[in-house]
């Protein structure tokens, strides 16, 4: 019995640590966003969906293998706003697509591009469940 309860004991700490280092169901906010754009970027819990805000709010599917990661077409509402902040916008979404790859690291996740960038980003929240 002792060693039943170890082993359920140990699967539970590992489920439990395995979602906490993971992006899922939580929201995050780039850092040093192009001119001062603030840009959100949330994952659905249960589903490989994503979605966030600049001035539009955007939404698509994306693909996960271990820490590679595909971002699908980014659909997007249609308001307008500052230059500035919809150029912002403009390079974020084109930006999504050349992202192949992930870092978690305790409430920072880094976005990594095939051309080198680096989109970072901080926890700000969970995302409510639907």
């Amino acid at each position: 019995m002792k060693k039943i309860l170890s082993v359920m004991a140990a699967l539970l700490i590992t489920a439990c640590a395995a979602k906490e280092n993971s992006f899922k169901g939580k929201e995050y906010k780039m850092n040093d966003a192009a001119n001062k754009a603030e840009i959100t970027l949330a994952f659905d819990a249960k589903e490989n969906r994503f979605f966030g805000k600049v001035i539009n709010n955007y939404f698509g599917k994306y693909e996960l293998d271990g820490n590679n990661i595909k971002f699908g077409p980014a659909g997007a509402t249609m308001m307008a706003g500052p230059e500035n902040l919809m150029k912002a916008e403009s390079q974020y979404l084109m930006t999504l697509p050349k992202v192949n790859s992930f870092v978690l690291e305790d409430k920072s996740l880094t976005l990594k591009t095939t051309d080198g960038q680096n989109l970072v980003f901080e926890e700000v929240g969970t995302v409510a469940e639907k």
